[in-house]
């Protein structure tokens, strides 16, 4: 999965990497501080660093706000270890002047809704080395779950031979504690497409698109219902924003609407458009 383009925090910037980025990254790479948890191998370069920022995906450096400097660095890479599931995996490390500040997980909290809102990931993993009680302290209070050790896992540039902790956060936790609220972008996949009848209703067509969000699950014990406005094709996965609520007062769940980024409507364009399946409710439209 790529790496998004920029987000931001209400201290940092988070962005993909700039040549001129490089002589930071490998000033913090060459602190003991850092170096004492990553396998860094022989001594780096410039242009090693420049390539692992440029040449490789899913790299974003983490700036300040109040004076642009680059003080750290977060990878969103494939994670190899599970096969056939929709996957990513976290590495991330500080300059030690930036530590014990809340700087990553400022950052990784906003990684992670990315993730896990506006792609279709199923799940998040990261390790750390067992020494590591900072990394461990941080995963565990983002919510991850710690899944073992992988003994005797990797060689470090000083010749110790290090334990490694697999940790993992599941889509469906993530969303539970931290569901999308009014004007979050979010990922549905579609099983309804315009065009599609009615499972149980034979005649009735969806004019709209018609999905559901991967691993949120509604009141009703299923995952959250959503119509897709502003796109006039059938798809079979949308990002879009979340414009408006409909509220069923007589139903136990409620139906979400989405639209392109840009795309407004009217709750009376909200109602007309949806009007074909909520015409046999007692709804409100919550905006």
């Amino acid at each position: 999965m790529a790496a998004p383009v920029r987000l931001e925090t209400e201290r940092l910037v988070l962005r993909q990497p700039e040549k001129a980025d490089a002589a930071a990254v490998l000033e913090i790479l060459e602190q003991e501080f850092v170096r004492k948890y990553n396998c860094l191998g022989a001594p780096l370069t410039i242009e090693k660093v420049e390539g692992i920022l440029n040449g490789q995906p899913g790299q974003l450096v983490l700036t300040r706000k109040e004076d642009g400097a680059v003080i750290g660095h977060v990878r969103v890479g494939m994670d190899d270890l599970r096969y056939k599931v929709e996957a990513v995996s976290l590495g991330f490390y500080l300059g030690e002047a930036y530590a014990r500040k809340g700087y990553m997980t400022e950052a990784l909290g906003q990684v992670i809704k990315y993730i896990f809102y506006e792609t279709s990931a199923e799940v998040i993993s990261a390790r750390a080395f067992v020494e590591n009680a900072a990394s461990i302290a941080l995963l565990t209070k983002l919510g991850f779950a710690r899944e073992g050790a992988l003994r005797r896992a990797l060689l470090d540039s000083y010749g110790q031979v290090h334990d490694d902790l697999m940790f993992s956060l599941l889509r469906e936790e993530y969303l539970t504690a931290y569901p999308p609220r009014l004007g979050d972008t979010v990922t549905i996949k579609m099983d309804r497409p315009i065009g599609t009848e009615h499972p149980k209703h034979p005649g009735l067509i969806y004019p709209v698109n018609y999905g559901y969000v991967p691993g949120l699950i509604a009141p009703d014990g299923e995952e959250q219902d959503a119509y897709v406005l502003g796109v006039d094709v059938p798809l079979t996965e949308f990002t879009g924003r979340l414009i408006a609520i409909i509220h069923r007062f007589d139903d136990v769940e409620e139906k979400w609407v989405l639209a392109p980024e840009g795309m407004t409507f009217t709750k009376e364009e909200i109602r007309e458009a949806v009007h074909f399946q909520e015409q046999y409710y007692h709804t409100e439209i919550r905006m």
